[in-house]
């Protein structure tokens, strides 16, 4: 399974024939401009949004848009989408699992807000374990650290865990090293940070992060936007 960050808290995974993209913030985002990334190329075949804030939802209508393409979100989220014209929503909630051609996605808890980019409730935030190709993908959407965290590792332990640090709107570096701990993975992908000058980490602490990971066998990665790796 190929993963690509697309930046802010945005990824897409690529397994099998099938393209996933969670939360893209791309047009309005100034860093994937300069990083050459754009709406044009992104080959998306399921559109999962973790929440309703601008930043996760600013290029969903447009994608969603495309034919072909699936909606997968809470059900507020969903029906907001397709009243942007969105062709097919596939409107989930918390503990529910969907079967998708490549594997599963199961609906996980966040501890957030969420309010649509016109004042829409957003219902309630989550995260999301895409299963697919034998492995686990967990990403947690934004959150605080939350106890729920331990029962994803005890019960759907993830292989990769994509994880906010930008601190202030959610879980700083020190807080998801603990939940890496809770959640019993040894590889994190770090996101939501750097966007906008309140979540933004600096180097020396972005390399103490790295350095706690790397103390209990664990790796936190930060990746240039357009830069893969696999799971």
């Amino acid at each position: 399974m190929e993963i690509t960050y697309l930046g802010h808290a945005g990824i897409r995974l690529a397994t099998g024939n099938s393209r996933v993209v969670i939360d893209p913030f791309i047009s309005p985002n100034a860093h994937a401009e300069a990083a050459g990334l754009t709406l044009s190329r992104l080959e998306v075949d399921d559109l999962l949004l973790t929440h309703g804030h601008e930043d996760h939802v600013a290029d969903a209508p447009e994608l969603a848009a495309r034919p072909g393409v699936h909606v997968i979100a809470n059900y507020e989220v969903a029906m907001w989408m397709q009243g942007k014209g969105a062709h097919t929503v596939l409107p989930m909630n918390h503990g529910g699992v969907l079967q998708r051609p490549y594997g599963k996605v199961r609906m996980v808890n966040a501890v957030h807000s969420s309010t649509l980019p016109d004042g829409t409730p957003g219902g309630n935030p989550a995260g999301y374990i895409i299963e697919a190709e034998g492995l686990r993908v967990y990403h947690a959407g934004d959150t605080a650290l939350t106890m729920d965290m331990e029962l994803i590792g005890r019960y759907w332990t993830p292989d990769l865990a994509c994880l906010p640090v930008g601190d202030v709107f959610t879980m700083g570096p020190e807080d998801a090293l603990a939940a890496a701990q809770m959640l019993d993975c040894d590889r994190v992908l770090a996101l939501h940070y750097d966007t906008f000058p309140p979540i933004a980490l600096d180097h020396d602490r972005k390399l103490r992060a790295q350095a706690a990971f790397a103390e209990i066998g664990k790796e936190l990665i930060f990746l240039q936007i357009g830069e893969q790796i696999t799971a």
